[in-house]
Parts: C-alpha cells; structure tokens; sequence
C-alpha cells in the first residue's frame, strides 16, 4: 500500500532531480555563452587580421608603384647623362677645329 508518507518521498526525490537538471542546464547554457563569446572574440581578431593584411598589400602596391617611378627616373636620368656625354664629345671635336682653324691664321 502506498502511504502518504512514500509519496511525499517521491515528490522530494523528484525536486531533487529537477533541481539537479536546474542546475546542469544553467551551468550548460553558461559555457554555451562563454563558448559564444570565445567565437566572437576570435572572429573579430580574424578581421583584424585580414585588415591588416589588406592594408599591408596596399601598402606593397605602392612602394612597387614607387619603385617603377624610381627605376623610370634613373633610366631618364641615364639617358640625359649619354646625351651629354655625346654633345661633350661633339664640343671637343669643335674646339679640336677651332684651333686648327685658328692655328692656321697668320698674325
């Protein structure tokens, strides 16, 4: 026969385990969040990263950018230095003339 004094057992053990299920449920919904934010966290130093990254590939296309200028000036400059090398040597062919001419004058 069951007694009023078994159920009242019953109910307790049964509060017991709800409690207990309470209780694993909350400590699992709170590693869920601290799981969330973990992810939340490493996405954000993901995009971090992948701004960094795009700012360092902007910054190589411009220093290649500058170096082609640099590269273009030298070749410019190198060329100005052959065409003056080539009037230096027409003007001492001049003046290699001018004296003969003048060395052939009789005072």
């Amino acid at each position: 026969m069951i007694t009023l004094k078994s159920i009242v057992e019953i109910i307790d053990e049964i509060n017991t385990i709800v409690t207990s299920v309470a209780t694993a449920i909350e400590e699992q919904s709170a590693t869920t969040q601290e799981i969330s934010n973990n992810v939340s966290q490493a996405a954000t130093g993901v995009q971090e990263v992948n701004e960094n990254v795009n700012q360092t590939s902007a910054v190589a296309g411009e220093v290649t950018e500058d170096i082609h200028k640099v590269s273009q000036s030298a070749e410019e400059i190198k060329h100005g230095s052959l065409q003056i090398n080539e009037s230096a040597l027409e003007l001492s062919k001049l003046a290699e003339n001018l004296n003969e001419m003048v060395g052939r004058f009789k005072v």
